[in-house]
């Protein structure tokens, strides 16, 4: 069993998983948790689930809870602190530390994914409007950008700045979340290539919002939940 894994874009462990590292019955883990709800949700919300599970008398179900790091420490502070749970503790520090390392790297090559392909987008926007014959100016690279950025994260990349306070020059890719990285990423490269094959910006819109409602719809609208917990939750997206 996975002690700490990614869901629901965050690093969670299980109500298994801590009932086995403390040595107690999952029904006491479970039982601590729900007596403590009300605390643990002051770092978000505590999810569960129904899991199957083998006994002699055939397959039964259970309910496992499903904890961030923060609510986590803060249940196992609730336990008596005796060898079991100290020991537990520094495997659990030690692995949430881990897992974070991997997912900082994840995030990172997002990031630089989504980096390299907006240039090569700016460039097809040049190269469309040489080729039409048409003036080129700061308007037709923004508008490109913000034609992404609304799609994806629903506000220019102006507006998305003033909502959460950011310097006029920083860049919203260090504070979108991942999800929205790899929406950003893939709709770039879309409109890319829908540029390069000639099509006007109308024709492209629709083939972005038909992609971003096919693959991205439902994802976002849980990471953008997380967004308006957090206000500012470095992550990954486009300039």
């Amino acid at each position: 069993m996975k002690l700490v894994e990614i869901r629901k874009f965050d690093l969670v462990t299980n109500s298994l998983a801590i009932a086995q590292g403390v040595r107690r019955d999952h029904d006491t883990i479970i039982k601590l948790i729900d007596r403590n709800r009300e605390d643990l949700e002051e770092f978000g919300r505590v999810g569960f689930e129904i899991r199957p599970f083998q006994t002699n008398g055939g397959m039964q179900k259970q309910r496992v809870a499903l904890l961030n790091e923060q609510q986590t420490t803060l249940l196992i502070t609730y336990m008596r602190n005796n060898c079991e749970v100290r020991a537990f503790k520094k495997i659990l520090v030690k692995e949430f530390f881990r897992m974070r390392v991997i997912e900082l790297e994840r995030k990172r090559k997002h990031r630089e994914s989504a980096r390299l392909g907006y240039p090569h987008m700016m460039e097809s926007v040049k190269i469309s409007r040489i080729l039409q014959g048409k003036k080129i100016g700061p308007k037709n690279f923004s508008m490109e950008a913000d034609m992404i950025n609304l799609i994806a994260i629903g506000v220019s990349s102006a507006e998305f700045k003033q909502r959460y306070a950011l310097e006029p020059h920083a860049a919203i890719r260090d504070y979108l979340t991942p999800e929205q990285i790899r929406c950003v990423d893939e709709l770039q490269k879309t409109n890319d290539a829908l540029l390069n094959a000639g099509w006007e910006i109308e024709r492209r819109k629709e083939v972005l919002v038909e992609t971003f409602n096919r693959k991205y719809r439902f994802s976002l609208k849980n990471e953008s939940q997380k967004i308006a917990r957090s206000a500012v939750s470095p992550c990954l997206a486009m300039a």
